[in-house]
């Protein structure tokens, strides 16, 4: 997970530069948004690449349950808009996860029944007595 995390601040900081030194110019066409960047195209797929790992496999690995099916509907998502919308990857794909943020929702409804609050309040009581010592 140490190594997903350095990935996605290095994606970070390369998108910031970009964003700081290079234009985007978001217009409206063909019923979707069309984001046209001079990002320099060198990097355009190894990017692409990095953030798909960083934001999907950390699903995969994740001890909280069904967060794998979040990460198969990412990447499915991802493939579909891919496949059939490239010119409008950025707003498709994240139209998609707006979609797939109702799978969210179930996750932590799911997980909310499955966490022992008792377990929070005694490290609450442990924090406050060594906070006092």
């Amino acid at each position: 997970m140490r190594i997903l995390l350095a990935m996605g601040l290095a994606l970070s900081m390369y998108y910031i530069f970009c964003l700081i030194f290079f234009n985007v110019t978001p217009e409206i066409t063909g019923y979707h948004i069309l984001y046209t960047t001079n990002f320099p195209d060198l990097f355009a797929i190894p990017a692409f690449i990095v953030y798909l790992i960083v934001t999907i496999t950390p699903l995969f690995v994740s001890s909280i349950k069904r967060t794998h099916l979040m990460a198969i509907l990412m990447f499915i998502s991802c493939l579909i808009t891919a496949l059939f919308f490239t010119q409008y990857l950025i707003s498709v794909w994240c139209f998609f996860a707006a979609l797939i943020s109702g799978v969210i929702f179930w996750i932590l409804r799911d997980s909310k029944k499955a966490f022992n609050f008792n377990k929070l309040s005694l490290l609450k009581i442990r924090s406050d007595i060594n906070f006092k010592s």
